[in-house]
């Protein structure tokens, strides 16, 4: 145990007691994405998923609630929930039956480990345990009244904030606990390059992971600060300028491709909104657009010349040939399995999708793919949600990049995915299931729908919190 075993459980406790919700638990638990909250059998437990164990706890409740109730309503899944439990169930079944089928494989791993028929490793067991603590995160979020689009913005702003502190810690000589919120033993904690040359990361594990989530951070506060007014606004655009420059000084290339690939994400989607008159521009923001135009010509070929010179030195790098040659096996393993996979915990490439199809399988890939579609496709017509769906588009990215996991120990993949599926939720046709009738058999009927400013539907939700 350790003082943050400490500091989890009285968030767990605030989550439970507290009036803001469970939800809001979980996005501190995500804050603090390299520590552990406590050892089990060798095995480090990230805050994130032992905060998430009290949400296995609710749902196991609510089911037990929903049971003993004289009539039961028509129940309905939270959109694309179906999906990620069968992806989960395949998962299951691919990590157990892979090593009785391909007996003597050699995986990707940091250990290089072979397949044994029957044999499940710890790597396994854990694997599929965040799996699933995800797979809860998502269904409860989507049933929860209290979950709000902030809850995104207080787990990344939190980690950003932690990270200035250790920071000014090192510029400034700031009081602050080292080794306290990145205390996990899971993680090879860099800080220095090819030289001895120092590098910052903040309380994450590496550079290149301080790079992920201040972009994350990035992409969400920008398009926050727009639904924002005063001081929640300055506060929305100051998380954002610091993760800016947390993502510089970390000196990883991950900052700058990501960055760019999100980039020309959002530019495309707003312009293709444009032009297709789903979306209005104000006068001022056409003018700083035309502004940034006619600055970014004599930008350009500077920061042109500084991409290039970034993706030039990263690929002559020893790391790059390191993790292409881990993307390269992962992708052998796929084939020489014949597309079916080798398991949760045998797989570790050097990016996400080599590592989701080695691990998962052909099926396994369409069916996380066709789950996370679904919510951003359906989750985009609320406004309100729009800073969650780029945090999410934006990590994805990065983890296309840099980011080999599965299992998010930052929290904001499963938040995300619980709060978008809300959305559609709330973004109901007429005569569907209300989400507050879900699972609660004998409630009264549900007030009648309050319209959004896009125009679409919404159950009655609690006040605004005063988080960005």
């Amino acid at each position: 145990m350790s003082g943050l075993t400490f500091v989890t459980l009285f968030v767990v406790v605030y989550g439970v007691l507290g009036r803001a919700g469970y939800g809001r638990a979980l996005a501190l638990g995500g804050a603090t994405a390299a520590g552990s909250a406590i050892v089990v059998s060798g095995t480090a437990i990230p805050t994130f998923y032992a905060v998430a164990l009290g949400v296995v706890v609710a749902l196991v409740l609510r089911l037990l609630g929903s049971g003993r109730a004289p009539t039961r309503s028509r129940e309905v899944l939270p959109p694309a929930t179906l999906l990620l439990m069968l992806f989960l169930g395949w998962s299951v079944v691919v990590t157990l039956v892979a090593p009785m089928l391909f007996d003597g494989l050699e995986t990707v791993t940091p250990g290089s480990t072979r397949l044994v028929a029957g044999v499940v490793t710890s790597s396994n067991l854990a694997q599929i345990v965040y799996l699933f603590l995800g797979v809860c995160v998502v269904v409860f979020l989507a049933r929860s009244p209290s979950a709000r689009p902030e809850l995104v913005g207080l787990a990344a702003g939190a980690c950003t904030v932690l990270s200035l502190w250790r920071y000014l810690h090192q510029l400034a000589g700031l009081p602050f606990p080292e080794g306290f919120f990145d205390n996990s033993p899971s993680f090879a904690y860099i800080q220095t390059a090819a030289g001895n040359i120092p590098r910052f990361r903040g309380i994450l594990s590496e550079p290149s992971s301080l790079a992920g989530s201040s972009l994350v951070t990035i992409a969400y506060m920008l398009p926050r600060a727009g639904m924002l007014r005063g001081w929640r606004q300055f506060a929305a655009l100051a998380l954002a300028g610091a993760a800016f420059y947390l993502g510089i000084i970390s000196t990883s290339a991950t900052f700058v491709v990501a960055g760019l690939a999100a980039a020309l994400l959002v530019g495309g989607a707003g312009l293709i909104g444009f032009l297709a008159r789903r979306t209005s521009l104000s006068r001022v923001l056409s003018l700083v657009g035309c502004a940034a135009v006619v600055i970014g010509i004599w930008v350009l070929p500077t920061i042109s010349s500084f991409v290039e010179s970034t993706i030039n030195d990263k690929v002559s790098s020893a790391s790059y040939t390191e993790r292409s040659s881990a993307n390269g096996d992962s992708l052998n393993i796929f084939l020489d399995t014949w597309g079916f996979g080798v398991g949760l915990g045998s797989a570790r490439a050097s990016s996400f999708l080599p590592t989701l199809l080695s691990a998962t399988g052909i099926i396994g890939s369409l069916l996380f793919v066709a789950a996370v579609a679904t919510l951003i496709y359906r989750g985009a017509a609320v406004r309100e949600y729009r800073p969650v769906l780029w945090a999410l588009v934006t990590l994805l990215v990065v983890k296309i990049a840099a980011g080999p996991d599965l299992s998010d120990s930052t929290g904001v993949f499963w938040l995300s995915l619980g709060l978008l599926s809300r959305a559609a939720l709330q973004n109901r046709q007429p005569g569907d299931v209300p989400a507050e009738a879900v699972g609660t058999p004998g409630a009264p009927p549900a007030r009648p729908a309050v319209a959004h400013p896009t125009g679409s539907e919404a159950a009655p939700t609690p006040p605004r919190t005063a988080l960005p």
